[in-house]
């Protein structure tokens, strides 16, 4: 954990009387819990949001109780959105206080009240025409839908004061580590989890338009999955999202596509398991597997992968991510080969692998470099052999050798 990174195992304010008190599995899917105290007019006035899953109860209420003591009140709850995930805590708050108010949106309310809750404690979002929740204290509360975000009902929640949007899925994310705020690196898991869980890019373009035209202060994003993000990555992950496609727009990927990118990497560990080292493929294998917070990325069938669950990019940058942290660098200038050799018989020009990996784009090679290495280092024979013309290699070591 960084010197930034704050201690997860007690409550965190993210600001001022706003706490996170979610739980930390560390998991690659992780939940968030947020507590917010209202002082003003002689009053105190306690909020919790998105009050998350069943096996996180015992530890949020617990974090609840470090920070408002053990004779604590809550007055009211906020759902984003209907998921048992986000909300079936409510069931066991209202049970220990029963004057316990929910607001959410009525498509929402048709869904959790199923779950056992109090409909005459139901305060549907509708409600409030000014789009605002004005607090007994004084302070007030913004109300922003975002409809199929990924449900129907969804509703952002903005506090005013603190400039803290709390966006439910939205802007969640996987997470490779169990660390509160995110960096740049978490774009990865957001956009996993957004392309398997969002409908199309439309929803997630007018949410982030939307923010823009009502919070453009904001200071702090905080979703109900993955990890927290600060004002200065705020344009940043906004920017991604907006233009990410998702869903339904990733039906449009073609099937040979597809197809050519899932045998290109069976052909890349047929070739590391025959002439390098065949431990390499059982350990990149393994790697993909979820530890069941979140479904898997790859199909694997028969040691091998079988289909992919995202897009091509995605699977691609996981792919050669995953294959460059498993690689020792003795192995790299062989595996460098079959990669090159294995992305040109499928006609594949995209991304470099391992950019981060010196060994994988210095700076100055030729293609005569390229085909004199693989004369020396040689991916075992095809049927038909590697032949194509030096400007459709030039292109291809465009895409894999350049910053």
């Amino acid at each position: 954990m960084t010197s930034s990174q704050p201690d997860y195992s007690g409550p965190v304010e993210i600001a001022q009387d706003i706490y996170w008190i979610g739980n930390r599995t560390e998991k690659n899917f992780e939940s968030n819990a947020y507590l917010r105290i209202f002082r003003g007019n002689g009053k105190q006035f306690n909020l919790l949001i998105d009050p998350g899953p069943s096996p996180d109860f015992n530890v949020i209420a617990g974090k609840i109780e470090e920070v408002l003591g053990a004779d604590y009140n809550l007055d009211l709850v906020y759902l984003n959105h209907q998921d048992p995930d986000v909300c079936i805590n409510t069931v066991y708050f209202q049970r220990h206080f029963p004057k316990l108010q929910i607001v959410t949106s009525e498509d929402t309310w048709r869904l959790v009240r199923f779950y056992g809750l109090k409909e005459k404690q139901f305060i549907a979002t509708e409600n409030f025409k000014t789009g605002k929740i004005k607090v007994k204290t004084g302070h007030q509360l913004r109300l922003i839908p975002t409809p199929y975000a990924h449900f129907r009902g969804a509703c952002a929640l903005y506090d005013e004061e603190r400039k803290v949007l709390f966006t439910g899925d939205l802007f969640g994310g996987l997470t490779e580590t169990a660390d509160l705020y995110a960096e740049k690196d978490y774009w990865a898991g957001m956009k996993t989890f957004h392309q398997i869980y969002m409908p199309t890019n439309l929803a997630l373009k007018k949410a982030v338009q939307d923010f823009r035209q009502q919070v453009g202060e904001m200071q702090i994003i905080a979703s109900q999955h993955g990890k927290i993000i600060r004002e200065d990555l705020i344009d940043y992950f906004m920017d991604k999202l907006e233009g990410l496609p998702v869903g339904l727009d990733l039906k449009n990927e073609s099937r040979i596509i597809i197809e050519n990118h899932t045998k290109a990497f069976n052909d890349i560990l047929d070739n590391i398991e025959k002439t390098v080292d065949a431990s390499i493929v059982s350990t990149l294998l393994d790697s993909f597997k979820s530890d069941g917070s979140f479904p898997n990325n790859f199909v694997i069938k028969n040691n091998r992968i079988y289909s992919l669950k995202v897009a091509v990019d995605a699977a691609f940058e996981m792919f050669f991510s995953e294959l460059c942290d498993t690689l020792a660098p003795e192995q790299k200038p062989a595996v460098r080969t079959i990669i090159i050799n294995s992305l040109a018989d499928w006609n594949i020009a995209t991304e470099t692998p391992c950019p981060e990996d010196s060994d994988l784009h210095q700076e100055n090679i030729s293609a005569e470099d390229i085909l004199e290495e693989g004369q020396n280092n040689p991916a075992p024979a095809k049927d038909t052999p590697l032949d194509f013309e030096k400007k459709e290699l030039d292109n291809l070591l465009d895409d894999l050798m350049g910053d």
